[in-house]
């Protein structure tokens, strides 16, 4: 195991959109990020929402959106495509692949142990922030790259199980809702 701080192992990335020239269709708000759900499911888009000042960070798919407000709330993302999102959401990507895989990101923020970090390092009372530089500090242990990377894939192997389960869930809560409504309705 090598430890590292957060900041050397990832890059915090603050492109900017031209607001005036803005080419993107999608954005991504803190309400279209869930709760300790990495799969990003839901966003906005620009002809049909009013989106104020702040959204002007671009990201890409595959980097990760972290939400630096309330991080209690763990809201920490990956998109699959491209968009905007606000200046207080990080928009993150590893610097070297090999040290720490860019799929296996999400889940150290998702961490217990980060998000006690974080909320430790918070300033506010009423709507908690975190810069990224509050964040760097933060110390990882990870073994060599190949023992990394197949930890990134049974991270990502057991999310995609949580995620089919989600599926079969809402597939039967429909079931459910629709024979209620039958019986309800045949009575």
């Amino acid at each position: 195991m090598t430890r590292y701080l957060l900041g050397d192992l990832v890059h915090n990335c603050k492109e900017k959109v031209d607001r005036d020239n803005n080419p993107y269709e999608y954005f991504v708000a803190g309400d279209h990020m869930e709760t300790e759900r990495p799969r990003l499911t839901m966003r906005g888009r620009f002809d049909e929402a009013d989106v104020g000042p702040a959204f002007i960070r671009l990201f890409r798919p595959g980097q990760v959106l972290y939400g630096s407000r309330r991080t209690y709330l763990k809201k920490v993302s990956v998109a699959d495509f491209e968009g905007v999102t606000s200046n207080v959401t990080f928009v993150l990507e590893t610097k070297d692949e090999e040290v720490l895989p860019q799929r296996l990101l999400p889940f150290l923020l998702l961490s217990d142990r980060f998000t006690s970090y974080s909320i430790g390092k918070s300033k506010g009372s009423t709507n908690p922030y975190v810069l990224f530089s509050d964040l760097a500090d933060f110390e990882v242990d990870l073994p060599g790259p190949v023992r990394v990377a197949e930890i990134a894939d049974v991270m990502c192997a057991a999310e995609q199980v949580k995620e089919n389960y989600r599926s079969v869930l809402a597939v039967c809560d429909d079931v459910v809702k629709s024979q209620f409504s039958y019986w309800r309705c045949a009575a």
